[in-house]
């Protein structure tokens, strides 16, 4: 076994720190979805994915990519979305086991009161502390994290499970 490469307290403070932020952005934008629309993080990421699909529509092993989740997570998120009567399933013609989710009106109308303020919240929480060159700065440190040997390793290993 190799020795941990051990981080220094700098780069340890650093990491504290990106969490943190995750963490409140993740907070705050839940508590703005939930409390003003009563809805999750993650309905609003399938019925924006829905509503961007060509007919409001699209294959769920298509979506376990599209989200970047699990088809465990994506088909248990799809199922208490169509008992909130947010989504609907029904069979793929032509594929047995393929199921189509769409977005119901309900859905449509719930995502389309809730994006003014979603919108907002990643305004006022994102984009209005940064500073000239931040945003430059950010996208290319966060590509070169998304394109890591080690990050595309492990998308291939999902990717190969769905």
């Amino acid at each position: 076994m190799t020795t941990p490469r051990w981080l220094s307290t700098e780069e340890q403070q650093l990491w504290r720190m990106i969490l943190s932020a995750v963490r409140k952005m993740e907070r705050t934008l839940d508590e703005t979805l939930v409390d003003d629309h009563n809805l999750t993080t993650s309905e609003y990421a399938v019925l924006v994915v829905l509503s961007e699909a060509g007919d409001q529509e699209m294959r769920l092993r298509d979506m376990c990519q599209e989200l970047d989740w699990d088809r465990s997570r994506t088909s248990h998120q799809i199922t208490r979305m169509d008992k909130k009567g947010l989504v609907s399933k029904v069979k793929c013609a032509g594929d047995a086991r393929g199921v189509i989710v769409e977005i119901t009106p309900e859905g449509e109308r719930r995502l389309k009161d809730a994006v003014p303020a979603h919108v907002e919240t990643v305004r006022s929480l994102i984009f209005d502390p940064m500073e000239e060159g931040h945003m430059e700065g950010l996208r290319s440190y966060l590509t070169a994290v998304l394109n890591s040997d080690n990050c595309v390793a492990l998308n291939k290993q999902r990717e190969e499970q769905l």
